[in-house]
């Protein structure tokens, strides 16, 4: 399935809540006219120190003044410019302060502003559902007190999260109540017909979305410009229409919002069949959108959200109380006691009435947001899992020697979709490399450590290096930047099946059995906790002639129903047999593991490896 993960841009934003104050209700005076003009440019140049000099004259200029559509605008592109690109949690603030401005004020036009810088700020951080609700209230905001001011940055938000429930007629609906909006200004058409590219793109209507990028080029070419960073995306999208993945990735390339480009390169990678490439970049394409999505930012916007709602019904329940005061005076100087009586239960009925539609549609607004938030999330971590499962499955070896001086098997059965435990060998001449690992954690982070683990393993044994050393540099690598505290424990041998030595380090892993019997060893820390640790190994001097089992700890830690452990004992028990080949010996392992675990959930991965020299 097509998938879209699209960010439009601040430019944009900027032109269509009014670009120049001309396009706004106020008739500017030339000096004023000229400093709007220049928080315009600096905005758009992205140049920091000069766009927070300029807005603050303009915010200066007008907050005391008539212009006051000017000074709310003013302080709007101040919050969303300091959510992008400065601090996102002071940008939430100087949201809530025009909030706070129009209350004191009793601005209903601050009060739109700062519905809607809420609604862009809601959009920006990945949360559609609530920037859907902002636009819809400075929507009705707009229509009952500022008839002039356009609609088309309402209707072009409502495409944004429209696609991000990939309702894509209602983006195309939306799109065209943009267009057909009076006087709609050049960079709000380009943005309308992008949306009208992407929806169609994702209904795999190649030729309508041929139709809609020729419209959209056309307006590029009339007016100016190549439709800012919106406009490359949407050149993305037609080399991936095309088919053209080389040309896609070239232009991905481009992209400046880093969750745009990530998610772009996942995508395209995923349409090539580069399973690796794609993991990689859906990744960091997570990356991304957990640094933007800050607890303490959500928690601000939720506050803000919540008195914005109060407010909106403050007013409303005002305009309600003068309504009725109004009539109530008509009504007593022309009417009887007994119509106010009646009027009276009118209004307790209706006020009932009210009280359970409100209760309705917060019940349905929070199973509305709790769907949405569900249905997010499966459909990233089926994704992840699809391309994950087939990475893991490719990098744990299903081919083992064939020879007469050494028998090898291993199996891994993952308790989830992908699994954090490991296995590899490499056989170099008469040298036999060979590990075991449990990485920490389950699901998808531990099998993305998993893949770099056995690639680092792989391309250390090259180096004909001990198994302690290989330990102490796979330590250094993944201590760099561990930030999630993730780390892996591994049993790592070497053994010259020539004399039957066996040089091994024991990484804070479950001791292996040889013969039956546990190893006495010295176990060493994990790997990837701490950056100085210098790894011990051991060594035996003759193996042949000896079975060795090595596991990972969902075998002796797995539970049946009764919550009853597997254990040690059973496990010695079973290998103080013979119970045949090394294969034979591992699976009269797992089964004998799945038999006691019967019908109880799977709590870890089951991995084990056997060798007989």
């Amino acid at each position: 399935m097509k998938k879209i993960v699209h960010i439009t841009c601040l430019v944009l934003l900027l032109l269509s809540i009014g670009a120049t104050p001309m396009q706004a209700n106020e008739k500017l005076p030339k000096k004023l006219e000229k400093l709007t003009d220049e928080t315009f440019h600096a905005y758009s140049a992205r140049n920091t120190e000069k766009f927070f000099e300029a807005v603050n004259n303009v915010k200066s200029a007008t907050e005391f003044s008539e212009y006051q559509e000017t000074f709310y605008r003013a302080c709007s592109y101040e919050a969303i410019y300091y959510f992008e690109y400065v601090d996102r949690q002071k940008g939430v603030r100087l949201a809530h302060n025009i909030y706070l401005h129009a209350k004191e004020k009793s601005s209903n036009v601050g009060m739109y502003f700062a519905t809607f810088t809420l609604g862009k700020i809601r959009e920006q951080s990945g949360n559609m559902g609530l920037a859907e609700k902002s636009y819809l209230q400075a929507l009705k905001l707009k229509e009952r007190y500022l008839p002039s001011e356009s609609a088309a940055p309402c209707y072009l938000g409502l495409c944004e999260t429209a696609l991000h429930r990939k309702a894509y007629e209602e983006v195309k609906e939306y799109a065209r109540k943009a267009l057909a909006e009076p006087g709609v200004i050049p960079i709000n058409q380009i943005t309308a017909w992008s949306y009208k590219c992407l929806a169609r793109y994702n209904q795999g209507d190649s030729v309508g979305f041929e139709e809609a990028y020729k419209k959209r080029a056309e307006l590029i070419e009339k007016y100016g410009g190549q439709g800012g960073m919106f406009g490359e995306l949407i050149n993305v999208y037609q080399a991936r229409n095309q088919h053209n993945w080389q040309l896609a990735l070239k232009r991905a390339d481009k992209l400046i919002h880093q969750q745009n480009k990530c998610a772009q390169k996942a995508a395209i990678y995923e349409s090539m069949g580069n399973w690796e490439q794609a993991l990689y970049w859906q990744k960091r394409t997570r990356q991304v959108i957990d640094s933007i999505q800050s607890s303490e930012a959500r928690s601000q916007m939720n506050e803000f959200d919540t008195e914005l709602a109060i407010t909106h019904a403050e007013n409303e329940t005002k305009e309600e109380q003068l309504a009725k005061e109004h009539l109530t005076i008509i009504l007593i100087s022309s009417i009887t006691t007994i119509v106010i009586a009646f009027l009276a239960i009118m209004s307790y009925r209706r006020n009932k009435h009210m009280k359970h539609l409100t209760d309705i549609n917060e019940k349905l607004q929070a199973a509305y947001n709790e769907l949405e938030k569900t249905t997010k999330a499966k459909e990233r971590i089926e994704s992840e899992l699809r391309i994950a499962r087939e990475i893991q499955r490719r990098m744990l070896p299903h081919v083992f020697p064939k020879r007469r001086d050494v028998d090898l098997y291993a199996m891994m059965t993952p308790a989830k979709e992908v699994g954090g435990d490991l296995y590899s060998y490499a056989l170099l001449d008469d040298q036999l490399y060979f590990c075991v690992g449990d990485v920490s954690g389950k699901g998808v982070p531990a099998a993305l450590l998993m893949a770099e683990v056995t690639r680092m393993f792989r391309t250390l044994v090259d180096g004909h290096l001990t198994p302690n050393t290989i330990a102490t540099r796979m330590n250094h690598a993944l201590t760099e930047d561990n930030d999630q505290g993730m780390f892996v424990t591994m049993f790592i041998g070497l053994i010259d099946l020539k004399t039957g030595h066996m040089e091994f380090c024991n990484a804070g892993h479950n001791p292996p059995l040889l013969d039956g019997e546990f190893m006495q060893m010295e176990t060493n820390a994990p790997i990837g906790l701490w950056p100085e640790v210098k790894f011990e190994g051991q060594e035996i001097d003759d193996m042949r002639g000896k079975t060795l089992f090595v596991y990972t700890d969902g075998i002796n830690e797995a539970e049946n129903i009764n919550q009853e452990q597997f254990g040690d004992a059973r496990l010695q028990a079973l290998l103080k047999r013979d119970l045949g080949s090394a294969r034979e010996t591992s699976e009269t392992i797992h089964k004998a593991v799945e038999e006691f675990v019967g019908g109880a959930e799977p709590s870890d991965d089951l991995t084990k490896m056997c060798i007989k020299l």
